[in-house]
């Protein structure tokens, strides 16, 4: 009794989180943590159901109709696909840079070379940048001058949301492209904080392609996980228990933000007049309201074309997919990659497309 009680409640555990994509986190907030363990409660649910296939055989039909009704959510944060090895007209990057390295995460002096190493054998034709960073000081090496002198996606259009040391150092986010820019702004958000979110207009093939780089609210975990890791090799089990409480409400606020933020930019994409391929950050799983938002809109790359779970984030909680590229028709996806290149703590996207006539 006490094994189909645990059954029961992980199902509907699992049947909420397949929900969450749909429930603006402002409205209702619980389903939203579901949504962040999905795969998680899809794997134990699969037990459920192999345990009961073999001891009690009875019990086994109501997994299945769950499992089968998670399916669906599943597909989008699993492709069971090896990739597809083709080449298209376009090449684009994403990649959230932190700040290349600025105070040498990595512990290796060299990670910000490497990063423009990266850039120069891609070759790509557009780039987006998230956590950017450019400084003139003379102690900082000059990434983004040096980049636009090694490759050649050299229109540049960037913008700041923090600018310190007397206007030397310069944090925020870019895009760079090899087309002609012919219009370029900011998407308006309603929150404050270095959350962004850009549009580049550009001429490719005679067309007009808007590409929508955004950089979401991160909940700043960087402290807290540290904080987490003493505690527990403390033992101390009250400052463990505060450490919980803190994460609760740190998720809690990200994704309220989030979802102001991603409504915006959904009209946004909803009311552009040419074809949008879309790049970022968007410090949330697919099993979120935010992903669900721009999914309904656009194709996700991955799931047309990747493989594996297209793990992005390689921090302190990994086998997280927070990054992603998206597009609109008539872009069509031909060749996308999780690269499993490790200079930051996200690992940057890579994907072709052919932009077939309107």
């Amino acid at each position: 009794m006490l094994l189909l009680s645990m059954n029961l409640l992980l199902a509907l555990a699992l049947l909420l989180s397949d929900l969450a994509p749909y429930i603006d986190p402002n409205t209702l907030l619980f389903p939203a943590f579901l949504g962040l363990v999905f795969l998680p409660l899809f794997a134990l649910n699969i037990v459920f159901v192999l345990f009961w296939l073999i001891v009690r055989p009875n019990y086994v039909l109501f997994g299945i109709i769950v499992i089968a009704i998670s399916i669906p959510n599943l597909l989008n944060h699993v492709n069971f696909g090896s990739g597809v090895d083709k080449s298209g007209d376009i090449k684009a990057i994403s990649f959230n840079v932190r700040l290349f390295d600025l105070y040498n995460w990595t512990n290796n002096k060299e990670t910000p070379n490497n990063i423009l190493d990266f850039f120069v054998k891609e070759d790509a034709d557009i780039i987006c940048l998230q956590e950017y960073f450019r400084s003139d000081a003379k102690d900082v090496l000059n990434t983004i001058d040096t980049l636009l002198k090694v490759q050649d996606a050299t229109n540049l259009h960037e913008h700041f949301t923090a600018v310190i040391h007397h206007g030397r150092h310069k944090f925020g986010i870019a895009t760079l492209t090899k087309y002609p820019i012919v219009d370029e702004g900011l998407i308006p958000l309603d929150t404050a904080g270095n959350n962004v979110a850009i549009y580049t207009d550009m001429i490719v093939q005679r067309e007009t392609l808007r590409v929508v780089n955004v950089h979401l609210a991160s909940v700043h975990l960087s402290a807290l996980e540290k904080e987490i890791d003493e505690h527990i090799e403390r033992n101390d089990q009250q400052k463990q228990w505060d450490d919980l409480k803190m994460l609760i409400r740190k998720l809690a606020g990200g994704y309220k933000k989030r979802a102001r933020q991603i409504q915006q930019i959904h009209q946004f994409i909803t009311d552009s007049p040419h074809p949008v391929l879309f790049c970022g950050d968007l410090n949330d799983t697919p099993g979120s309201y935010s992903y669900r938002k721009i999914a309904s809109e656009l194709q996700d790359a991955f799931t047309e074309n990747g493989s594996g779970m297209g793990t992005s984030y390689i921090g302190y909680y990994p086998s997280l997919r927070i990054d992603f590229m998206m597009h609109s028709d008539p872009l069509d996806n031909v060749k996308f990659e999780t690269t499993d290149v490790r200079l930051s703590d996200h690992r940057p996207l890579v994907g072709e497309f052919n932009l077939n006539a309107l």
